[in-house]
């Protein structure tokens, strides 16, 4: 069985209904789990809707868990409880919930077929020499393990696809986040992470999970199949695979009207976000889906006139 995980918390539970829904439109039709604090704390109507699908539907599992760390430095921990509590678990491809799937299943159900995947970040650009690069290798040298690969690319952290027979991969990240990340960086800060991080990227754990999972694909001894940064909607390079809504502005929260008389008009992220709200899950109201679609057109009119300068 190959699954698809998330974490979510509050208001990022409509992400994670959406992704499944975009999932389900691709082909998917494995087992969607939603890690979680308790169902307390998420939209009660839409844990329902999440919890009351036909039988005909890929099963939606929603797992408690308890944990001081923000989820974002959770996620080896949390892939690691899955392999260990499911036999039956080939794979597993982990994505933070402000992504859209825009590619068939079956090619995302590949990838970890291959080996560990990682997928280029908004910020992808770290060279095999990068200061950082150096400055990582001494922090965790006590680890006795010989650097196998110095990437061009700095990797996100919304996305791992991971076999089981690489599930060694989990503990490598773990050991990082734990032992030496969590040593200068506070792991349980709460809320959107951009409004935690502290100082700049001299920090060698500006971004804690990232910046191991970063280390952990240097030290790896298997292989890494990598995405660029056009996979997330980073970079160019055609239709973005898994576009990816990176910082505090999330499609479900964004005044996509209002931005767009900004100049800034709506991402494909957000058009993704709200092309797979109606089901199988129904992630908002008819009416407030209706309103954003018509909103969403209305953008793409104000798009047109900028270009020709109309306005």
């Amino acid at each position: 069985m190959h699954l698809v995980a998330t974490l979510v918390e509050g208001h990022f539970l409509k992400g994670a209904a959406a992704l499944y829904n975009s999932l389900v439109a691709h082909g998917f039709d494995g087992c969607f789990v939603v890690g979680h604090r308790g169902k307390g704390d998420l939209p009660a109507d839409l844990v329902q809707r999440m919890s009351g699908l036909p039988g005909d539907s890929p099963a939606i599992e929603f797992v408690s868990l308890d944990t001081p760390l923000h989820f974002t430095n959770y996620k080896p921990h949390f892939l690691e409880s899955l392999f260990a509590n499911r036999p039956g678990v080939t794979a597993i491809t982990y994505l933070d919930p402000d992504i859209v799937c825009l590619a068939p299943w079956h090619w995302l159900r590949s990838w970890p077929e291959h080996s560990v995947t990682v997928a280029g970040d908004v910020n992808w650009r770290m060279g095999p020499e990068h200061p950082i690069r150096h400055a990582w290798m001494k922090r965790v040298a006590s680890l006795n393990l010989p650097v196998k690969r110095k990437p061009e690319t700095y990797y996100n952290g919304g996305l791992l696809a991971i076999p089981r027979r690489d599930a060694a991969f989990l503990g490598l990240w773990r050991t990082i986040i734990d032992d030496f990340a969590g040593k200068e960086t506070a792991l349980d800060g709460q809320g959107e992470i951009t409004l935690w991080r502290k100082e700049g990227r001299w920090n060698l754990f500006h971004t804690p999970d990232q910046d191991a999972l970063n280390i952990a694909v240097m030290l790896w001894s298997g292989e890494i199949c990598a995405l660029g940064p056009d996979a997330m909607g980073f970079a160019p390079g055609g239709a973005p695979l898994i576009p990816h809504a990176v910082g505090p502005d999330k499609p479900w929260l964004r005044a996509n009207l209002k931005e767009a008389l900004r100049g800034r008009p709506p991402r494909v992220v957000d058009k993704a976000f709200w092309e797979f709200c109606g089901g199988p899950v129904q992630v908002c109201s008819p009416i407030q889906l209706r309103r954003q679609r018509r909103i969403l057109a209305l953008c793409a009119l104000l798009g047109r006139f900028y270009r020709r300068g109309g306005l």
